[in-house]
């Protein structure tokens, strides 16, 4: 039985952190030292603040976490004889803050050791991290004899090119045309201002972009308006494929263009698979009446390895849902007579293993015939290999339905380990007759993989394993709750004790309420008392849970965050 044979991932992120945290109590001085690489990554941030030494060519070799990073970075950057080798890893956790005492030449290597290089992954800044653009305005304003394309383009994000007249405007947007865009928020419509400016800059008027802007303007097509889209040269596909995400109206201009045989993908009527493997990324966004430009053979055909190929992308449940919805309506619904879905017994295929293990699992069924087809022994004996790949939200309900049957008096442990999505159409009465005694369960109903809990089903959940006698809110339990803590009542984020929490990975506590937010931050402060003499890393162990509340810490650290 699968039930008995699966062995859920969370498990070794439990059993993985356990044995670090046997390691590292040995000897807190040597804990890169004594870690294994592959295991760098479950070390404790507040472990990295203050090392004794500095192996750069040790810390290099391992794999680290952006919160991980941004607390080792500050001392590997002074020690760091040459800051072109230093990792991607590493990178991720550049700050103005942790370079502030450095002379201006090794700030200079550092900020050019961020840039693009074939061969290397991308350093990912987040938002608070591209305002680094500042200190790219001091290098070029120095005479260095670096240009834009030696900066990473996500920093370009917030340089004010307008303010600089050593640079000219075309360059700077075509070396911006590399960026992230995603990682601006939407609070300062920065998005917008770009734009604004590149208007003026290339000489757009209009609603129409012509090739030679496209391509100056690279990423920056993710923020257009469809007008834009669907007016501009076909050039803008190749950009869209770059984009993380995409509005309905972006998708709809994007198949306006598609569909009027003016791209290089040719009229509809000569689109064949090769076309759909061209297109990369895009028809995971397409609906149905672009699928329905392709034969069902075609359509399996590709799907057979496109949909494996999102899976292991890890792309989001909700894009897989109106993928398969879209993808569904165009022509598998015609694979099945309209009598078999006024039927309650089966009429479409007894669901098997075969059936599972098929990457197109479960397209082909509609909600009625997958609950008739469904066998609940069969479902009993391959739970994990189903809720693996089902994400409709009907089918995950008619799962649940199935295994409430089974298990009437609650599901164990082993069960609600392996509900993936399913897991996520529980109502609270479901959720106080499963057993959630252990970490490992916890830790596996967590899973953001698996979609996002509401406030009252997380709440419940947490609750639920709390009312086991020996379950506490201990290091462990918060890096698996993460910001689902926000979701208990203050008295119990209270009984958190500060060993606890300054063992615990960074959390974005921005959902909590004041009340939430001022008992975490008391604890934290308590947690990393003993890092106080030092502002640099007590302000980066303890800021994610400064919120709003907190004027005099704020004030205190007023450098680090003006910059």
């Amino acid at each position: 039985m699968l039930l008995l044979k699966i062995q859920p991932q969370a498990k070794f992120i439990q059993f993985f952190s356990r044995l670090v945290f046997q390691i590292v109590s040995i000897d807190q001085t040597k804990v890169v030292e004594n870690v294994p690489d592959a295991l760098a990554g479950y070390i404790p941030p507040v472990l990295l603040s203050s090392p004794t030494s500095v192996n750069v060519t040790l810390i290099n070799k391992k794999s680290w976490r952006p919160e991980q990073a941004v607390v080792l970075f500050s001392s590997v950057a002074s020690a760091s004889d040459n800051t072109e080798e230093l990792s991607q890893s590493i990178l991720q956790g550049f700050t103005c803050s942790a370079v502030q005492n450095l002379p201006r030449s090794k700030v200079t290597q550092l900020v050019r050791a961020c840039r693009p290089r074939p061969g290397r992954n991308k350093v990912f800044l987040k938002e608070p991290q591209v305002h680094i653009a500042l200190l790219i305005q001091l290098i070029l304003a120095d005479g260095s004899n670096l240009t834009l394309t030696d900066f990473p383009a996500d920093m370009l994000l917030y340089y004010k090119w307008v303010t600089d007249s050593q640079v000219n405007c075309g360059s700077y947007f075509r070396a911006l045309g590399g960026a992230d865009f995603s990682v601006l928020s939407s609070v300062l419509n920065r998005q917008s201002a770009l734009f604004t400016n590149a208007k003026d800059c290339l000489g757009i008027s209009g609603v129409s972009l012509n090739r030679t802007q496209v391509e100056v303007l690279g990423n920056m097509a993710c923020t257009l308006d469809p007008t834009y889209i669907q007016n501009s040269d076909p050039l803008i596909l190749e950009k869209l494929k770059n984009c993380g995400d995409l509005s309905v109206s972006q998708i709809t201009a994007i198949q306006t263009l598609l569909f009027s045989g003016n791209s290089s993908y040719g009229n509809p009527s000569t689109w064949t698979q090769q076309t759909l493997d061209q297109l990369g990324i895009l028809p995971l966004y397409l609906d149905q009446s672009f699928w329905g430009k392709f034969s069902s053979t075609t359509t399996t055909t590709f799907l057979r390895s496109f949909i494996p190929t999102l899976r292991k992308q890890k792309v989001q449940n909700w894009k897989l849902r109106t993928f398969g919805y879209y993808v569904t309506n165009s022509w598998f619904l015609d694979q099945i007579s309209f009598f078999s879905l006024c039927l309650t017994a089966c009429a479409t295929g007894n669901i098997t293993e075969a059936t599972t293990a098929d990457p197109l699992f479960p397209l082909g069924y509609e909600s009625t015939q997958f609950d008739a087809c469904l066998d609940n022994t069969f479902l009993k004996d391959n739970i994990a290999a189903i809720t693996e790949k089902v994400i409709d939200s009907s089918f995950l309900t008619n799962i649940l339905s199935k295994l409430n049957q089974l298990f009437p008096l609650g599901l164990s442990d082993g069960v609600v380990q392996i509900l993936n999505a399913v897991s996520r159409v529980a109502t609270v009465s479901d959720i106080s007759k499963w057993n959630i005694t252990t970490i490992d369960t916890l830790s596996s109903l967590m899973n953001s993989d698996n979609g996002d809990w509401t406030s009252d089903q997380s709440k419940a959940i947490i609750m639920k394993y709390l009312s086991v006698a020996v379950n506490t809110l201990g290091t462990a339990e918060i890096n698996a709750i993460g910001s689902n803590l926000c979701s208990l009542d203050s008295s119990v984020l209270k009984s958190i004790t500060a060993q606890s929490l300054k063992s615990a990975n960074a959390m974005n506590v921005s959902s909590c309420s004041i009340d939430q937010k001022s008992a975490l931050y008391s604890i934290a402060n308590s947690s990393f008392s003993t890092q106080c003499s030092d502002p640099t890393p007590f302000y980066q162990l303890i800021s994610s849970y400064l919120g709003n509340v907190h004027k005099k810490a704020m004030n205190k650290f007023s450098f680090h965050l003006s910059l």
